[in-house]
């Protein structure tokens, strides 16, 4: 698939993504879950679309397939907090620990990935 469609259709769940926080702020009446809803799903989506983008590896750092599913597990976690953060009482600073435990697991597996790409 070709870069422009690729950005039509990321463009494409960005909007669709918006339109159900905002589906779900009439719902809740939480302008903060406009944000929220948004990133979770927008996240979502990147996680589906990194398997269309080129897997190849480059010279260094992580192919561009990688890179994106990175940044739609980074995108949902951050709407997954947030929506915890609106609806319980959890604190917020357990949150910011289970932000960091997911980003360093993310670091781990990517950095596992690429250490098994260099090594064939």
């Amino acid at each position: 698939m070709n870069k422009r469609t690729l950005s039509a259709v990321t463009v494409g769940s960005f909007i669709i993504a918006l339109a159900v926080g905002l589906i779900v702020y009439v719902a809740t009446k939480e302008v903060q879950m406009i944000l929220w809803i948004t990133l979770l799903i927008f996240g979502i989506a990147l996680i589906a679309l990194s398997f269309l983008y080129s897997s190849e590896s480059k010279k260094f750092g992580p192919s561009e397939s990688i890179y994106i599913l990175v940044c739609g597990v980074i995108v949902t976690v951050i709407g997954v907090i947030g929506i915890l953060h609106t609806y319980t009482d959890i604190s917020i600073w357990i949150l910011v620990a289970i932000f960091l435990i997911v980003l360093a697991l993310t670091g781990i597996a990517v950095a596992l990935i690429n250490g098994n790409k260099e090594g064939k």
